[in-house]
């Protein structure tokens, strides 16, 4: 429910920008595209709920923590109309990261990884143009991504392996700072929480069930191209 009311938000709002007078529009005014690259980290919990196996030893309720990082790249497109120094626009944005990692689950013989591919997000912007070139901005909206968690017990008596791979949703908020450097070029610094909400996984083999839940933090450079129908 609430991504549909998300995605009808960010639909209304790029219909209604794209259906105003461009001779009202400022600097910011205008459909943009372009790439980032970034950092991300975050925190996923693992708790499990179901273990028939002899060889995963996280039980029925224990939670394990994990901690992975690493970096992101990807593209972006979207639409402002600035009223003034107000700035309101929507995006649409996807990434593929390599956030991951590879720990010995406490007290076990069991190395389990976890990590994440893609991540994308759909968010209408707000933002206030402190002059003709300087822009502050806020986010929010939807987000999805993809979440896989991996355990394999390699020492005997017990042995086994089992993998799970589920997309997940949530949400998006961020802020950044945007400065055009020409008509048409801006960069930009970016900040984004997300939080991929909680999602059950259950392996194919082995009768293993876990709740994983995700929050990432991401830190990313913007550059985009604009076409500003008033210049």
């Amino acid at each position: 429910m609430t991504k549909r009311i998300l995605l009808a938000s960010a639909a209304f709002a790029l219909a209604s920008t794209l259906s105003l007078p461009a001779n009202a529009a400022g600097p910011w005014t205008g459909l943009y595209l372009g790439g980032h690259v970034g950092g991300t980290w975050g925190d996923v919990d693992v708790t499990n709920t179901t273990d028939s196996t002899p060889f995963f030893d996280l039980n029925p309720g224990d939670t394990a923590t994990f901690s992975p990082n690493g970096v992101l790249g990807g593209a972006q497109i979207g639409y402002n109309y600035q009223m003034s120094n107000w700035v309101f626009g929507v995006e649409v944005e996807g990434s593929v990261m390599d956030f991951d990692e590879v720990k010995s689950l406490a007290g076990s013989d069991d190395v389990a990884t976890l990590e994440a591919e893609w991540l994308a997000t759909a968010a209408v912007r707000v933002g206030y143009a402190m002059n003709q070139t300087s822009l502050i901005y806020v986010k929010g909206g939807y987000a999805t991504g993809n979440l896989r968690f991996n355990d394999s017990d390699t020492v005997p008596a017990s042995t086994g392996a089992f993998s799970t791979d589920e997309m997940h949703s949530g949400w998006v908020a961020g802020a950044g700072f945007e400065h055009l450097m020409s008509d048409t070029v801006s960069v930009a610094l970016e900040y984004d929480y997300v939080d991929l909400g909680e999602d059950t996984h259950s392996a194919l083999t082995g009768g293993v069930v876990n709740e994983i839940g995700a929050q990432t933090h991401t830190v990313s450079v913007r550059l985009n191209w604009h076409w500003n129908p008033s210049l």
